[in-house]
């Protein structure tokens, strides 16, 4: 069972918002104040738990605006708490010259040699040896030099969104999920309801965390990138320098690091002009068995020489590599948005690009707002079925769909957007 390119892992955006503050703190670096908040923040992040001895042992050195890699981590601890697993784990790799950024998420159960422990789950060296464990594990699996290190909690992402005044969020879906709000006292934030809202820190958190969904970490992936592109234009309005050196110091609060104040300052600058286009993010893929991910070698092998020679994660494709032929290809097609006549147009649509169509009926429950294309294995044989159709998000089952065809395609309500419908509406 593989594990999609786009998922990602527990609050990964988590790490994406410290990385945002430090941005908005190197464009206004130039500000002596603002350099002086910068300096004592650095001090308090390399005071915080977490940070030992043995960090400079296994970090690397670098030459001065030399490209660097910096192990992001999001860990589950809370105030009081002086150890706890690595929630998400992000490869991150900074070229100042370019501006641009790669960004390699790892599995939290990825299958991995701990020095001194032997085998276990990657998010655990963290809990056995803090980050210089995290980054030596890291470091041995990926086969690259990592140069630093930074970590932020769960009180720190609360209060940074608190610090902004909210994040205004245009919630899809209902969400009622007390997993996700067990940090909001008397479980304040258990319930968002959907509508164009304002989000405190309490329930951005639940907003971000919560996988209870019919995909589960894909919504929450979505719900992630949302959350992130929205905080980011919220900094960008806030327009008084001097509300930046509070950020950061809160931040500085709920976040350990070995970086200086001139590293920060290269990070900010390197990421001053970010966009879409140098930002390159991907996970790596690879297999359950239970309890671990495997890694996939040769997934892992393309990514980090992408990386490493500064080329996009996208695989090169030619206009004529041939695709799967569609009669290969079984598909089950079931209405998951109670619109009558839905799943007979997209069966309609699959039939006549030649995709051997079988069941047609309805799923178990009419909840699906977007339409949604299920893989077990075949990763590549999906995009191509959901590239067939107006519509669809290629999701992996990983057992929560029941079909004996190839592929799963569940109708949902963006069927009402279709530009265009095969006969049977």
């Amino acid at each position: 069972m593989r594990i999609h390119a786009e998922r990602r892992r527990r609050a990964v955006k988590r790490i994406l918002i410290a990385l945002g503050l430090l941005v908005v703190a190197g464009l206004a670096a130039g500000a002596t104040y603002v350099y002086t908040t910068l300096h004592s923040a650095s001090r308090t992040m390399n005071e915080q738990p977490g940070i030992d001895e043995r960090l400079d042992e296994v970090l690397e050195t670098r030459e001065k605006r030399e490209p660097f890699n910096v192990l992001l981590l999001g860990s589950d601890r809370w105030p009081g708490e002086s150890e706890a697993r690595a929630d998400t784990i992000i490869l991150a790799r900074v070229d100042v010259e370019a501006q641009k950024v790669w960004l390699i998420s790892i599995p939290r159960d990825t299958r991995a040699e701990i020095p001194g422990h032997g085998v276990g789950k990657i998010n655990g060296a963290n809990f056995y040896g803090g980050p210089s464990l995290m980054v030596e594990t890291v470091s041995q699996l990926l086969g690259v030099p990592i140069h630093h290190y930074m970590s932020v909690d769960l009180t720190g992402f609360q209060e940074v969104v608190d610090a902004v005044g909210g994040v205004w969020i245009d919630v899809d879906v209902e969400i009622d999920d007390w997993r996700a709000a067990s940090h909001s006292p008397g479980g304040r934030a258990n319930n968002i309801q959907p509508g164009y809202q304002l989000l405190d820190g309490e329930y951005a958190l639940t907003y971000v965390r919560s996988r209870n969904f019919p995909d589960a970490d894909f919504t929450r992936m979505r719900h992630q990138q949302t959350f992130f592109k929205a905080l980011a234009d919220q900094m960008s309005k806030l327009g008084n320098v001097l509300k930046i050196p509070s950020i950061v110091r809160e931040l500085s609060e709920h976040m350990s690091t070995d970086m200086s104040v001139s590293d920060l300052i290269d990070l900010g600058n390197a990421l001053r002009d970010i966009g879409s286009s140098n930002v390159e993010t991907a996970t790596l893929l690879g297999e359950w068995r239970s309890p671990y991910v495997w890694t996939d070698e040769e997934n892992k092998a393309f990514l980090i020489d992408a990386m490493m020679n500064g080329r996009t994660f996208e695989p090169e494709t030619t206009a004529d590599e041939p695709g799967i032929d569609p009669a290969t290809v079984s598909v089950t097609v079931r209405n998951g948005a109670g619109i009558e006549g839905c799943a007979a147009a997209a069966a309609a649509i699959l039939r006549e690009g030649g995709y051997d169509v079988g069941e047609v009926g309805n799923a178990q429950q009419f909840v699906y707002d977007e339409t949604l294309v299920v893989y077990t294995t075949d990763y590549d044989m999906a995009v191509q079925v959901a590239e067939a159709l107006p519509k669809g998000r290629v999701v992996e089952s990983r057992g929560m769909y029941e079909f004996a065809t190839d592929i799963l395609v569940v109708v949902g309500k963006d069927y009402a957007e279709w530009d265009t419908v095969a006969a049977g509406q």
